[in-house]
């Protein structure tokens, strides 16, 4: 496929390198023209140096062959006009762009029923908010994300020395939840990741992402080690767009909610906002602030400061000072393998969401949902099979998957199946298909028809 990208950030470097190596066609546009040299040295994919709202730097990436536009700037405008000139001018047939502000989201999607194009707007901050709550609810877990209509869960925990898990083959999640939907999906061993088969033994300090029947999570939390947290009391350091967002979730819970902000104007504008939220104004980093609003009673810190190495600090101070767990909201890199080691349960990247979501428009062959696990190098497929595609050909032990690539769960009209190998996949099913990143193109070729 042809795609242009607009905009360099992280966001637009991960997509444009990931896209390339799955072999698709890719040409980046950045207007900064350091950024645009140093990502031309990085990246085996066509930069062009330009403002990508204007056409004539359009035309020199070649939109005008393009299948799909893709603008992911730091600015809802520019990627507004990106996305109705790629409709519009160049006749693009799908189009996905990254909007922050609600109203800009609804002016596009207005503008765009004029136009006979298929188009995704990208909130990366919104599903920030949507996965710390889903973290929030299920106690020590490192990541939570849903799928099939929120039916299935998947759920990953560092396996501590005393877990039932613990030196137990991977097939042992059949025995232990017998007729119920539960699979071990991924496994982080000292960074290197494992998609397992059946033999594969899972072993202490292992972080162990396991799928599950909603109905049955907190009995895999229990076989986990995991500890029910009594503890109510929510902590948001920050009152960015993804703080004050998740604090308007949880008020009217049965969670005490508390936000700190530094700057006077942002800690006023949290308060006018916000009903029940306590607003406490101060630095997320300032210890004795920390201890003054009682940290160590706090179940959840969450930290979400628009400085991601500030909310790593704050995060471990929390930790330190008596927190249960601390979330961070972190898009660097090079800090998200520190998750679990240094003291952070959980971290959060709005760059793997945004790439998940605009993943789930390019992949094609049925995809509903694409979710890149931690630093992306698990991917996790939600697909309606197609009729006529090879895995509805025969038993999935005859479709020859590839080592790496595993079918963990179907959703055939109400009922929720773990399938084995004699089982067959049909038309109309919903399947979850894992697999490493780097094989992540096998998935198309095994759902497309």
């Amino acid at each position: 496929m042809r795609i242009v990208i607009v905009g360099g950030g992280l966001v637009g470097e991960t997509l444009a390198g990931k896209l390339s190596s799955d072999g698709h066609d890719i040409s980046l546009i950045e207007h900064d023209v350091a950024t645009a040299r140093a990502l031309d040295e990085r990246l085996d994919v066509q930069v062009i140096q330009g403002n990508g709202a204007k056409a004539s730097v359009l035309r020199a990436a070649g939109i005008e062959e393009a299948e799909l536009v893709v603008a992911m700037s730091n600015s809802d405008e520019t990627n507004m006009i990106v996305g109705l000139l790629g409709a519009s001018l160049f006749r693009v047939s799908h189009i996905v762009v990254r909007l922050r502000d609600p109203e800009h989201m609804e002016g596009f999607s207005l503008v765009s029923r004029d136009h006979p194009f298929e188009h995704v707007c990208v909130d990366p901050e919104a599903a920030a908010v949507d996965r710390i709550a889903s973290l929030l609810e299920v106690p020590s877990a490192l990541d939570v994300v849903e799928f099939m209509n929120g039916r299935l869960i998947m759920a990953a925990f560092r396996i501590g020395p005393d877990s039932d898990f613990v030196d137990q083959p991977v097939s042992f999640m059949a025995l232990a939840f017998a007729g119920t939907p539960a699979v071990v999906a991924a496994i982080d061993r000292s960074g290197d990741w494992i998609v397992p088969h059946g033999d594969e033994e899972i072993r202490a300090d292992d972080l162990v992402y396991f799928a599950i029947a909603r109905e049955h999570l907190d009995d895999l939390v229990s076989l986990v080690g995991v500890q029910e947290e009594r503890r109510r009391t929510v902590m948001i350091g920050g009152a960015s767009r993804i703080g004050i967002n998740l604090a308007k979730r949880l008020e009217g819970g049965d969670s005490r909610v508390v936000l700190i902000e530094q700057d006077p104007d942002l800690a006023q504008a949290a308060a006018d906002q916000l009903d029940s939220t306590l607003v406490v104004r101060g630095q997320v980093t300032d210890r004795s602030l920390l201890e003054e609003v009682d940290v160590d009673r706090v179940a959840t810190f969450v930290a979400a400061t628009p400085d991601h190495e500030i909310n790593l600090v704050a995060g471990l101070l929390a930790k330190r000072l008596g927190a249960a767990r601390a979330i961070a909201l972190v898009d660097n890199p090079a800090l998200v393998d520190l998750m679990g080691h240094v003291g952070i349960d959980a971290i959060i990247s709005p760059r793997l969401l945004a790439i998940g979501l605009t993943l789930q428009h390019i992949r094609g062959a049925g995809v509903r949902t694409v979710a890149p696990l931690l630093e992306d190098r698990v991917e996790v497929v939600e697909a309606e099979a197609v009729k006529g595609s090879p895995i509805t050909r025969g038993r999935i032990s005859d479709v020859g998957l590839e080592r790496g690539v595993l079918i963990a769960a179907l959703l055939r009209g109400e009922q929720l199946l773990l399938p084995s190998g004699e089982d067959r996949v049909e038309a109309g099913d919903l399947v979850l298909m894992i697999t490493t990143t780097d094989q992540a193109s096998l998935v198309t070729k095994y759902l497309s028809p």
